[in-house]
C-alpha cells in the first residue's frame, strides 16, 4: 500500500463513516454478516467487510432526525458521548442504517410484519431517494435505536484515504433476507467468527487491518444476547489510532495498535 509523505499525510482530512455488525443466533452459535467488496472499488477491493460506509450530509439533516424512533438527545447519550463524537451522532447512525440496505438490503428495525417491496424500496435508494423520505413515506423507523455502539476506529496517518469509522452491532431483522447490490457488494456469507478467522489464514477469505480485529472482539460471544449486553455495558469507546510500521525504505510493513510494541516509537506517523 502506497503511504504518504508527510506533507501530503496532513492534508488527508479523514471522512467520518459508520459501519454495522448485523448479527444472529446460528444453528451452532453467533454468525455476522459479511459482504465482499467489488474487485473495481477504490477502497479495500476484493475484501471481506462490514456493510458500511461514509456518511452524508442527509445523513444528520432535521428530516432523518424527524424519522428516527429515538431522540437526538438520547442518540447523543447512548452514541455521541460514549463515543467521543458528541452531536454528530445522528449522522453516523442514519448512515449506519442507510449503508446496511444500500449494500445488503436489510431495513434495521423493521418488524417481521412490513410486507414491503424491499427491492423496489432499495432501488429508489440508490437512485438518489433520501432515506427518511422513504422512511416516512412507507411509515418505517430510522431505529438508531437498534444500533450499539461496538468500536470506533480512524484510519492510519500516512494513508491515502482515511476514514473515521463508528462500528455498531445490531440484531437481524427477522423476516428479511440480504441481498448483495452487485455493485458495491458482489457477494455476501453469514460467518461464525472463528470460522472467517480460519479461512482468512488459509487465504480463502480477505479481511484487512481493522476487520480482522473487530471479527477477533466478537470470539468470546456465543450469542447476540451476550454481543447486545456487552455493547450496552460499555461506558466508553474512545477512537482507536493505529500507526503505521515502515520499513528502511519508508514503505508500510504493518499496523500497530495501542500498547504494541514500537507504538509510541511510531509516533511522528501519529495524527498532527
Amino acid at each position: 500500500m502506497k503511504v504518504l509523505d508527510h506533507a501530503a499525510a496532513a492534508a488527508v482530512i479523514p471522512r467520518a463513516a459508520a459501519t454495522t455488525l448485523v448479527v444472529r443466533d446460528g444453528p451452532t452459535g453467533l454468525e455476522v454478516l459479511m459482504v465482499r467488496r467489488s474487485m473495481q472499488a477504490s477502497f479495500m477491493p476484493g475484501a471481506y467487510v462490514f456493510p458500511g460506509g461514509a456518511v452524508d450530509p442527509a445523513d444528520g439533516s432535521e428530516q432523518s432526525e424527524r424519522q428516527c424512533d429515538e431522540s437526538v438527545a438520547s442518540l447523543r447519550r447512548r452514541v455521541g458521548i460514549v463515543t467521543q463524537v458528541d452531536d454528530a451522532a445522528l449522522g453516523y447512525a442514519v448512515a449506519a442504517l442507510r449503508e446496511c440496505f444500500e449494500e445488503c438490503g436489510l431495513w434495521l428495525g423493521a418488524s417481521a410484519e412490513a410486507a414491503l417491496r424491499w427491492a423496489d424500496l432499495r432501488a429508489q435508494l440508490n437512485a438518489g431517494e433520501p432515506m427518511a423520505v422513504l422512511a416516512q413515506r412507507h411509515r418505517l423507523p430510522l431505529a438508531t435505536s437498534t444500533l450499539q455502539p461496538w468500536s470506533h476506529w480512524v484510519t492510519p496517518f500516512g494513508i491515502p484515504k482515511r476514514f473515521d469509522t463508528l462500528f455498531f452491532v445490531a440484531p437481524a431483522p427477522p423476516g428479511q433476507t440480504p441481498e448483495v447490490d452487485a455493485g458495491e457488494t458482489t457477494a455476501l456469507e453469514w460467518v461464525q467468527p472463528a470460522a472467517a478467522l480460519r479461512a482468512r489464514a488459509e487465504g480463502t477469505f480477505q479481511m484487512e487491518f481493522a476487520t480482522v480485529r473487530t471479527v477477533e472482539s466478537l470470539l468470546p460471544y456465543t450469542s447476540v444476547a451476550e454481543v447486545l449486553a456487552e455493547a450496552r455495558s460499555r461506558p466508553a469507546l474512545p477512537p482507536l489510532h493505529p500507526r503505521l510500521l515502515r520499513d528502511a525504505r519508508g514503505r508500510m510493513k504493518g499496523v500497530l495498535l495501542p500498547g504494541q510494541p514500537g507504538y509510541d516509537e511510531a509516533k511522528p506517523l501519529a495524527d498532527v
